[in-house]
């Protein structure tokens, strides 16, 4: 009789990145964890550790090529129908450089480079925390019939069977769990969501839950905003360029609606590898990314490390190099702020940032005011904002700042000539670095222009992303 058919290898591997079911406990084992996943293509992350060093101090081969089998065995994986499994038959790879704990994270991309009926051969790069190659590897892979149902059924509790190994990041609070409040915590009035903020959906990735927008059809958009903002900077240029693109605005974990979880790496490269695997669970490959303040520079980082799936690229008063963070954001790094920030009232303050960050009179409404508050609203949220502004560091830039030299992605720079944040000079400082990218100063206009000149931008951006 045929053996019965489980999900395909795409559906379980969505089930593996959404935590429904366990990874296997080899990849738990060397601190390995499956980031993204597309058909043909799956991204694994090790975090280097000394457990991993053989006797000469240096990373084992053995670790190394551990995290490319990995993501060209889950890329092979990810073709298959539900009658369908796999074995590796031949392995290689090629050790490049050596790693220590100052490389930082590994992270691997395996690709399918041919699917035939009974063999599939596959590649993977590894590459460590400054995108230097450190190994290459390929493997040949045999195709055969399903023995057994693969099941992608909700897990047991923990009460019911001891935790399960998981390719996902252990499991840690999250910042809006319950917080017992104390005379030092005041509880300020909770605020209901804007109307376009109560129709955002969620996508896992290995941090948490993504909550993002998405409207129209045509060409994907990626719309990725700054600090202290979320997707509702967008709120006036989702509609008109959803007239002609397939617009997807995410929150950046730890902002907007988005998981906030104690020991999520907000920093901007990590943020680019979460838009990463959120473009790979929706099954985005290639998009133009715009975004905004510190979302212009993980949309400078995403070109940089996956410059294929970026058509091309719309930075909005953008960071560049060391021009951040700026003073306001800088000085919450201090320790004295871990005590003020519980008690404070962010309105005030939130208020006085975007009245000096837009030029158009009225543009800054209660309501405008009430969405940029109500992710940071209570005392979880306000830590949550705090750690969010301690993660940003311009060395995430400037380390990289001879690969974002050499991109040669069209971009379309737009300033605003009024920009009390981040001057216009920068706007010239950065459209100098980009080696195809053209700069419009919008006179007036402020930092914060999609909620500023959102008519002029949209303008803008959607005759740049049109022309040929």
């Amino acid at each position: 009789m045929p053996e019965p058919e489980g999900p395909s290898g795409r559906d379980y591997l969505a089930a593996v990145l959404a935590g429904r079911i366990p990874g296997p406990p080899y990849a738990s084992l060397l601190n390995m964890r499956l980031t993204a996943f597309a058909e043909g293509s799956a991204t694994f992350e090790m975090q280097v550790r000394e457990e991993h060093y053989n006797p000469n101090q240096v990373v084992h081969g053995g670790a190394i090529a551990s995290i490319a089998d990995s993501a060209m065995g889950l890329a092979v994986f990810s073709t298959l129908s539900p009658s369908e499994n796999f074995t590796t038959a031949e392995f290689k790879v090629n050790f490049l450089r050596p790693l220590t704990v100052e490389s930082g994270t590994l992270r691997s991309t395996g690709k399918v480079i041919h699917r035939g009926r009974q063999v599939a051969v596959a590649e993977a790069n590894v590459v460590d925390g400054k995108n230097q190659l450190v190994a290459y590897a390929t493997s040949t892979n045999l195709i055969l019939p399903r023995r057994g149902e693969l099941s992608v059924v909700e897990a047991p509790t923990e009460a019911a069977q001891p935790p399960a190994p998981r390719f996902d990041a252990p499991p840690s609070p999250l910042e809006h769990s319950p917080t017992s409040a104390t005379p030092s915590q005041p509880s300020l009035p909770p605020i209901a969501a804007a109307p376009l903020a109560q129709g955002k959906r969620r996508v896992r990735v290995s941090v948490g839950d993504i909550a993002y927008l998405r409207k129209g059809q045509g060409p994907p958009v990626v719309l990725i905003h700054g600090i202290p903002s979320s997707s509702y900077l967008w709120r006036d240029l989702i509609d008109p360029l959803a007239e002609h693109f397939d617009v997807l605005a995410p929150d950046l974990v730890g902002y907007g609606d988005s998981d906030k979880r104690l020991d999520a790496d907000l920093s901007v490269a990590a943020q680019a590898r979460y838009l990463v695997a959120f473009m790979e669970s929706l099954g985005v490959h290639r998009a133009a990314v715009i975004g905004h303040d510190i979302g212009g520079g993980i949309a400078q980082l995403i070109a940089v490390d996956a410059p294929g799936r970026v058509a091309k690229l719309v930075l909005i008063d953008s960071i560049v190099d060391n021009a951040w963070p700026i003073p306001e954001i800088a000085r919450l790094k201090e320790p004295a702020w871990d005590q003020i920030m519980v008690g404070l009232d962010l309105r005030a303050g939130l208020r006085k940032g975007l009245e000096a960050g837009i030029t158009t009179p009225d543009r800054v409404t209660d309501e405008l005011v009430d969405e940029w508050v109500r992710p940071f609203n209570d005392v979880a949220g306000r830590r949550a904002y705090l750690r969010a502004a301690r993660a940003l560091n311009n060395r995430d830039l400037v380390s990289r700042s001879r690969h974002i030299d050499e991109l040669d992605i069209p971009t379309l720079v737009l300033w605003g000539a009024n920009d009390r944040f981040l001057e216009p000079r920068w706007g010239e400082h950065l459209k100098g670095k980009l080696r195809n990218a053209k700069l419009q100063v919008l006179d007036p206009g402020g930092h914060f222009l999609p909620l500023d000149r959102p008519d002029v931008v949209s303008a803008a951006v959607t005759e740049f992303l049109t022309a040929s």
